[in-house]
């Protein structure tokens, strides 16, 4: 009931439904759901009146802000009620957890970050303990911190922290 129930909402917010047509549609619906599926009126009779208030053009105030007679839920919201999982979120386009968007931002502002010259850490590890070592080579040599840093074309406060 509840997957038919946010079905109809939504077709009636986007406008696919249209509320003279409600129950036909519910109808449908359920028929595509499961075609022996009995299911009452009455379950969805507020709907029903909230799609004919949308229709009108009716606004709700709640919370200080208008928004549309339907239902309009928080993405947590339909995540929890339709069990939507992990991986069922990283297929859908709009509608995920909190924790999901996070882990959508973080991954364009890497991509962003590599294409704009940002090596990973442990490339950047890599070319840092290979600098300590030219350093310290250079300076077993013995060059002086001016001259390796001439050498290596680096700063002499970077080559003093190589060979700290």
């Amino acid at each position: 009931m509840l997957f038919l129930h946010w079905s109809a909402n939504f077709a009636a917010l986007s406008g696919t439904m249209l509320a003279r047509d409600f129950w036909r549609e519910v109808d449908a619906l359920a028929r595509e759901i499961s075609p022996d599926w009995r299911w009452d009126r009455s379950d969805l009779s507020t709907l029903h009146q909230k799609a004919q208030a949308f229709a009108s053009g009716e606004r709700v105030e709640f919370a200080g802000r208008e928004w549309p007679a339907l239902y309009t839920p928080r993405n947590d919201t339909l995540v929890n009620m339709l069990a939507i999982t992990d991986n069922e979120q990283r297929q859908l386009r709009t509608i995920m957890s909190k924790a999901e968007a996070a882990r959508r931002d973080a991954e364009r502002k890497m991509k962003a970050r590599r294409a704009g010259g940002v090596v990973e850490r442990s490339e950047y590890e890599a070319g840092a303990q290979h600098r300590r070592e030219v350093a310290k080579a250079l300076r077993e040599t013995g060059l002086s911190i001016r001259k390796i840093a001439e050498q290596m074309g680096v700063s002499v406060g970077a080559v003093s922290g190589y060979l700290k």
